[in-house]
């Protein structure tokens, strides 16, 4: 018999909710189109839209701290203008592309962790403006030299079934999860998201915690631009405008705490799933692409009326049983 306090426990989690959800929305799809009970057919999902898993799991630490990044989409259009520049006048490998659009990233998002991090303002307000310089600065570089940039097919990489953005998304995960739970800098993201004051007690320093997170956000974006250059094998500045709400979504979804402390990389990484696979089923149903947004806003506000609920019930019991 199964032990139903196991169950409850299991279940205590917004992770577990999650999954159970992704789960029945992956049966309820799969009747009625057999693609989506094709491994492979997941596999190449998840390859085509492994920008949006790369980038929650960057922003994940990010968010666990109380920060966001407002300049992602930004970062990953500078990247890939800067990718598209680079490929134009050498001949670069798919891996050595990643590993050159890691690098940008992480400097990139560094510079907004230093930024921060010196004049002590909000991240939202410096992501702010450092979105419109990047965005700024690839559309002067992409409309002024776009004659020179010829088409990156020296490394798209085809009949791979999606391998190189597969292997990305998990490499990413291990490293998000070793990173959080294994390195000081992983403890100190959930100290300060936690409680501020004595995350700084504990001896955390707060402004290498800052540039440490932004840079990591930095670097998946960085990835993320090779990574759309290698799938699609075009370069376009405004693919991922507005991508930071969408990842706010996944992330919130997969069970972080709004005001920060507490996130995972198993709830961020169904959080993504579930929302890949409900946007190709809307679309295999033909179903209106406003009518994608509305289902996910609604999803969302459902789960943080569940969690300030769950809040609610926690702190009703605390006072019941102090009484």
């Amino acid at each position: 018999m199964v032990d139903c306090m196991s169950i409850r426990k299991y279940f205590k989690n917004r992770e577990s909710y999650i999954f159970l959800m992704t789960i029945i929305l992956w049966v309820s799809i799969s009747t009625t189109n057999l693609n989506f009970a094709n491994p492979r057919y997941l596999l190449e999902l998840i390859g085509v839209n492994s920008v949006y898993f790369i980038c929650a799991l960057g922003v994940l630490p990010l968010m666990i701290k109380g920060h966001f990044d407002l300049s992602i989409g930004g970062m990953i259009a500078f990247t890939s203008v800067l990718l598209s520049a680079i490929g134009s006048w050498f001949f670069l490998p798919a891996p050595l592309v990643i590993l050159i659009g890691a690098i940008i990233g992480l400097l990139v998002g560094m510079l907004n962790g230093a930024l921060i991090s010196k004049f002590k303002v909000s991240s939202v307000v410096v992501t702010l403006a450092t979105m419109y310089i990047f965005y700024g600065v690839s559309k002067y570089i992409y409309n002024t030299f776009t004659e020179h940039f010829r088409i990156i097919g020296e490394y798209k990489i085809q009949d791979y079934n999606g391998i190189i953005e597969n292997m990305s998304v998990l490499i990413m995960a291990l490293l998000t999860y070793l990173i959080l739970k294994h390195t000081n800098f992983g403890r100190s993201v959930y100290a300060f998201g936690g409680d501020r004051k004595l995350a700084i007690q504990k001896g955390y320093h707060e402004s290498v915690s800052i540039i440490k997170a932004h840079g990591y956000c930095g670097l998946s974006a960085g990835v993320s631009a090779a990574l759309h250059l290698i799938t699609f094998n075009q370069n376009s500045v405004d693919a991922y405008l507005n991508i930071e709400f969408e990842l706010i979504i996944i992330v919130i979804l997969g069970g972080l705490h709004i005001l920060g402390g507490y996130g995972t990389v198993f709830g961020t990484l169904i959080a993504s799933f579930f929302i890949t696979i409900l946007k190709s089923g809307l679309v295999f149903a033909r179903i209106p692409v406003f009518w994608h947004d509305m289902m996910i806003g609604a999803i969302i506000i459902l789960v943080i009326a569940y969690g300030v609920f769950k809040e609610r019930y926690k702190k009703r019991n605390i006072k019941v049983g102090e009484t």
